[in-house]
């Protein structure tokens, strides 16, 4: 059976999504967690990933690293599966649109780091997410990934509430964190971004994986978790 390690499941966004690719394949695995906070967990993430970074997929000895390329060798184990649409041009705009949740939005990410049992306070009225999303760079990838979102759905995702329509896949699994960290931080978007957002954290799979994150934080302590970042 396939291995999956991954991190701390309120805060680890990338392993959150190499989690998603594996329960949409359908292929039986389990998952491993790996504290990275913990005195012994570098020497376990040495042991566990060549590349230092989690999650890692072992599969018969063989490591998968890196979120989008465990997302494609369970396609290419399970192809047809949920991962991606079975439509080729589909297909290629999901992975476009992946691709550019993979490789972009820096300033965003780091301004709202990803907690999900996490929820900004609000003082007197005023959201305290102010300085957060006034940070150069942010306001603008604010925008674009809204636009994203309504680009990809006005081309693919007329017959459902998801990016591609009516299924959930790998694509919408990319986005998820980042749709957590808007609700995390009272982000305002536009009435259609909120619809997808929303869509995407009532998905069973994602809601799965936030009941787990919150079972984790009660047992580790919920103040310590919701305290960070």
């Amino acid at each position: 059976m396939m291995r999956l390690v991954i991190g701390a499941k309120w805060s680890s966004t990338w392993t959150m999504r190499g989690w998603l690719a594996c329960r949409l394949s359908g292929l039986p695995f389990q998952a491993e967690t790996l504290y990275l906070s913990r005195p012994e967990s570098k020497e376990k993430l040495a042991k566990a990933s060549p590349t230092g970074l989690i999650p890692v997929l072992e599969h018969d000895g063989f490591l998968v690293t890196d979120t989008i390329a465990i997302a494609e060798y369970l396609w290419e184990l399970a192809p047809g599966c949920a991962i991606w649409p079975t439509d080729l041009k589909a297909r290629t705009a999901a992975r476009m649109s992946a691709a550019e949740m993979h490789a972009h939005f820096g300033e965003l990410r780091a301004a709202l780091p990803m907690n999900l049992i996490k929820r900004w306070p609000i003082r007197n009225g005023i959201p305290s997410n102010v300085k957060l999303l006034g940070r150069p760079g942010v306001e603008a990838q604010l925008a674009r990934v809204q636009e994203s979102w309504r680009q990809t759905r006005a081309a693919w995702g007329a017959d459902g509430p998801y990016l591609f329509g009516a299924e959930f896949c790998f694509a919408d699994a990319m986005w998820a964190p980042m749709a957590s960290r808007f609700r995390t931080y009272s982000v305002p978007l536009a009435p259609d971004a909120q619809a997808y957002a929303d869509a995407v954290l009532a998905h069973p799979l994602v809601a799965e994986w936030v009941a787990g994150a919150e079972a984790a934080a009660r047992e580790i302590g919920w103040d310590a978790c919701a305290a960070w970042p």
